[in-house]
């Protein structure tokens, strides 16, 4: 995935310039595993400079998870990112696999995450591209980096089995952070 300042990268905090490795393959194959609906719902955040929602359903017909993420920022001015893809399990740990659509600033292939649901809300962390870079250049993973100034691209291409024995041997150092969304809680009418 090109680096990318969009606001989704943005909302979850991770960098102002989060380079985030996408994936020519999922981590798994969308029909391995039942879709996990409890990341289902509305999940929100609000700081001094915007106001966002991410909106996650299964879609009708495909049966693919959808996430909608609408922004407001201060000026007034809406943002609308659409992205399909499933949800997969690995031992106890839960990640998404998803594509933008329509594929935006170059990148068409998948971006997997790590999640949880707790008390705390929707948590969601992106692969640090620093050990996908190096299991590439290791040759553990296949794939490339490609070089634009002083940021890197980082694209995975090896198979959805050998992605899941990188991602079991190195979960820690691969997910290293994860973000916190708060559910969106509407009252019930009268």
């Amino acid at each position: 995935m090109h680096c990318t300042t969009r606001a989704f990268l943005l909302i979850l905090t991770i960098t102002m310039a989060a380079c985030v490795p996408d994936s020519k393959n999922p981590l798994t194959a969308f029909d391995k595993d039942a879709m996990d609906a409890s990341v289902y719902g509305t999940w929100f955040w609000k700081n001094e400079q915007e106001t966002g929602y991410l909106h996650f359903g299964q879609e009708k017909d495909s049966g693919l998870l959808q996430l909608v993420m609408i922004e407001f920022n201060s000026s007034g001015k809406i943002g609308v990112t659409q992205m399909r893809g499933h949800t997969s399990r690995l031992g106890g740990n839960r990640y998404l696999n998803l594509k933008f659509v329509p594929p935006q600033d170059g990148i068409s292939e998948y971006i997997v995450m790590k999640y949880e649901i707790s008390e705390k809300g929707l948590g969601l962390a992106f692969m640090d591209p620093s050990v996908i870079e190096k299991a590439i250049a290791d040759n553990i993973l296949a794939g490339r980096v490609e070089q634009e100034g002083h940021v890197s691209s980082v694209h995975i291409s090896d198979t959805s089995k050998k992605l899941q024995q990188f991602v079991r041997k190195n979960e820690q150092a691969l997910f290293p952070e994860m973000k916190f969304l708060p559910r969106l809680v509407i009252p019930r009418s009268n």
